[in-house]
């Protein structure tokens, strides 16, 4: 008897999981949030929110997904989307969010941390959604452009941004979760993807555009996307990409070179309250386009040639620590983030006086190239 009881008792807690979700929402009832921008009409005024919403009515296997997009405005970012429900009959769901761009005026003006933990606080958000910076008037203008590729803009950008991080290392893919930490941690500095617009076929189109440089949570600059290389190579996140210079002063046209390879190693010295800075950089590279007399089958050629390409990397490096200390005036590389990692008493007895070490701090580079592909066809 007492057995039939415990198997009954067993069989009613294991029809518990088989019950189906007890939150769960049917497709037509969501308007799926893909991506948000984020404006702010005046210092004190309200946050003026354009949601970019997959319009799933139409979809089927012939129709890709088109967008719709909602304006919506109120003093704070979660009363701004409550209203924008008002002008909807679904409930607006942000699990699939990609992408938040917020305006060059809002970053300046009142910082992006505000933004970054009221994301951080919904339980919707991934965190590994991509947060952006506008280069145009506002947020809304590069939400409502155009991508090439599909009408859903919010994820053509979110993969753009993933993809040139990765491929030409002309802007840096930086999650939500690593954003909300870079202005948190120590020594950190939070850079955030720029996009802006560009006239592609008389169309004015979404284009990664380099990054946006922070002090604290506030904006206070950019990076070019060439630059962005060198930023990357000295964070040792470059995977691929370009680089173009000039052999020699007589060359008329660049000579570029694909990066196939790239390891970088950054470490420092501290030493009578002087810093010294030591990036050795090892990079392989296929020659794509000469443009000039070479005779690469001889060793002495090609010795000189990897010579004079990391003479110019080592001169575009030295060049961006430096602006980082005179016009930038600020560590965008991260350096005091290393050195509270590596040893956290040191930065504790030089966290308040960073900046002016920073500023008069060396860097001694080290690059190693090497040329895997010349591209020389034998008997030519």
């Amino acid at each position: 008897m007492k057995i039939r009881i415990l198997l009954s008792a067993l069989l009613v807690l294991l029809c518990l999981p088989l019950s189906g979700c007890w939150n769960y929402w049917g497709l037509d009832e969501m308007s799926i949030v893909t991506g948000m921008a984020i404006d702010k009409d005046e210092e004190n005024g309200p946050y003026l929110l354009t949601l970019e919403i997959a319009d799933t009515r139409k979809a089927s296997k012939d129709n890709n997904l088109n967008a719709q997009h909602i304006e919506a405005e109120g003093d704070t970012i979660f009363n701004a989307i409550r209203n924008a429900k008002r002008r909807l009959n679904n409930k607006l769901y942000g699990g699939h969010m990609k992408l938040v761009i917020i305006s060059q005026q809002l970053a300046e003006r009142e910082g992006v941390l505000p933004l970054l933990e009221n994301l951080m606080r919904d339980g919707e958000t991934r965190e590994t959604l991509s947060v952006a910076i506008a280069q145009s008037k506002s947020a809304k203008e590069i939400m409502l452009s155009k991508t090439i590729e599909s009408a859903i803009i919010s994820y053509d950008v979110h993969q753009s941004i993933e993809e040139d991080s990765d491929t030409t290392a002309a802007t840096r893919y930086v999650p939500l979760y690593k954003a909300y930490s870079a202005i948190k941690a120590p020594g950190n500095t939070l850079v955030l993807p720029a996009l802006h617009q560009a006239k592609n076929s008389n169309e004015q189109v979404i284009e990664t555009n380099g990054i946006a440089l922070f002090r604290s949570d506030r904006l206070i600059g950019w990076l070019s996307p060439e630059k962005t290389m060198y930023y990357l190579l000295f964070k040792d996140e470059v995977h691929g990409g370009a680089v173009s210079c000039r052999l020699n002063e007589n060359q008329a046209t660049n000579t570029s070179l694909e990066i196939k390879k790239c390891k970088a190693k950054t470490d420092y010295r501290f030493h009578d309250r002087q810093l010294t800075v030591t990036l050795k950089v090892k990079i392989a590279m296929n020659l794509m386009e000469a443009n000039t007399p070479l005779d690469l089958r001889q060793a002495a050629e090609r010795a000189r040639l990897e010579e004079r390409i990391a003479a110019v990397l080592t001169e575009r490096i030295s060049d961006l620590f430096v602006e980082a200390q005179t016009v930038i005036g600020s560590d965008i590389f991260g350096l005091g983030n290393r050195i509270y990692k590596d040893n956290p008493s040191l930065w504790q007895e030089i966290e308040g006086d960073w900046d002016s070490i920073f500023k008069e701090a060396k860097l001694v580079v080290e690059i190693k190239v090497d040329l895997v592909n010349a591209g020389v066809l034998k008997g030519y």
